[in-house]
């Protein structure tokens, strides 16, 4: 039977159905599961949870609590999925090379095929298949390397990092949601190349620090049907990749660009890679607007479901990324503090640089935990600005330790 019950009112071998984050001001999405121990009861008040559904048949029922058909139910209708945040294969130290590798080759790739298109020759992208079933693969032996890499960057370099960090986001999503390698494949091409149509833009409206005018703003929205246009003189493409490069500024809900399309009208590969898209513009630091914390960019996707972006795709995409993603700050419960470097198979126990002592307050030497192995428990989020850095500096740091 399916309960609604107040947080307080949890214990150890309960099984929680939904979190009814409609409740809760956060951003919390995962997987229904069995508390396991008082920590996940500590981290749900945390976050400001006040109920949740849980399922009596799997899991031990409490005494309190009212029935789910009750209550009017915002999210969660879909049945409990059976995905998981794989280990990573390969270490991270190991994996960056590679990954290090894959976006050096990238962005030679977009720079070549910018010259193509501003020089008013068909865009040359038949190496771009053999380029994202790399990408594939690094993802599939460790995803965080490339997903990291991808955060770090600066604002002079947006429009071609952009790119990299959503192909690399559309790939990590449909892996998570067991698409064929295939589909992937073809989904990541046209992801890579969802903005070439800004090499026909004007430079200073892509640089301009300030908001564009009215007729600026509608320049810089053809770029959608420039992209379109130039990929569709290319050769061997599959729809999705066109789809793509002229729906990924479609919304749900209609109020998106270039035609307004709605709901299901809109493909479900534009679906997937819109949400990528805003996650990583609203996360990066651009010439007008400093980078979103990823978190905040979560409760921002989050808050959008249902009506910027399918409440399913849009809560795929929160757990594919996790609940504590790379460049995270977090705070332990037994005092310290750091930033997370990498995922584990537990989506709540991530690995994490610890390099700050709360109670001291002050820095410690730096060493890594893997938290899935180990009783330290995440207590909170932390804030990267407490050191006087971005979360960007922070991974940058933790980068610049690793072997070469």
């Amino acid at each position: 039977m399916i309960k609604k019950v107040k947080v307080e009112d949890l214990r150890v071998g309960v099984y929680i159905h939904d979190f009814n984050c409609q409740w809760n001001d956060g951003i919390i999405y995962m997987e229904p599961d069995f508390i396991k121990d008082e920590n996940v009861i500590t981290i749900l008040k945390s976050w400001k949870i006040r109920e949740v559904f849980i399922d009596t048949d799997k899991g031990l029922d409490v005494k309190r609590s009212e029935s789910r058909t009750t209550v009017k139910k915002e999210i969660g209708e879909q049945k409990p999925k059976d995905r998981l945040l794989s280990r990573p294969q390969v270490p991270l130290a190991q994996e960056l090379n590679t990954a290090k590798q894959i976006t050096q080759d990238a962005e030679q790739l977009l720079q070549r095929v910018a010259r193509d298109v501003q020089e008013g020759k068909t865009p040359d992208i038949s190496s771009s298949y053999e380029l994202t079933n790399r990408m594939y693969t690094s993802i599939r032996q460790n995803r965080d390397a490339l997903l990291l890499l991808s955060r770090i960057r600066t604002k002079d370099e947006y429009t071609m990092q952009h790119s990299i960090s959503v192909s690399s986001l559309v790939i990590n999503l449909c892996s998570y949601c067991q698409m064929s390698e295939s589909k992937i494949l073809d989904l990541a091409v046209g992801a890579l190349f969802h903005d070439i149509g800004k090499a026909v833009v004007p430079q200073e409206l892509l640089t301009k620090p300030a908001q564009l005018s009215e007729e600026e703003f509608v320049e810089m929205r053809r770029h959608a049907e420039y992209s379109a246009n130039l990929l569709a003189k290319v050769r061997g493409l599959p729809i999705e990749c066109y789809d793509i490069a002229l729906h990924h500024h479609e919304r749900y809900d209609g109020s998106g660009y270039p035609h307004g399309l709605k709901g299901d009208a809109i493909s479900h590969a534009a679906q997937l890679t819109a949400v990528c898209d805003v996650f990583d513009a609203m996360t990066s630091e651009r010439c007008y607007k400093p980078a979103m914390e990823q978190v905040a960019g979560l409760r921002e996707i989050y808050e959008a479901r249902g009506t910027f972006f399918h409440q399913d795709i849009a809560g795929d995409f929160i757990q594919s990324v996790g609940i504590y993603p790379v460049g995270t700050p977090v705070v332990l419960a037994n005092g310290t503090s750091g930033v997370v470097v990498g995922s584990t198979d537990v989506m709540m126990r991530p690995v994490v640089q610890i390099f700050y002592d709360e109670k001291k307050q002050e820095r410690i030497k730096a060493h890594t935990i893997d938290l899935s192995k180990t009783d330290d428990v995440i207590a909170s989020y932390g804030e990267a600005k407490k050191f006087g850095l971005t979360s960007q500096q922070l991974l940058t740091r933790f980068l610049h330790q690793q072997p070469a």
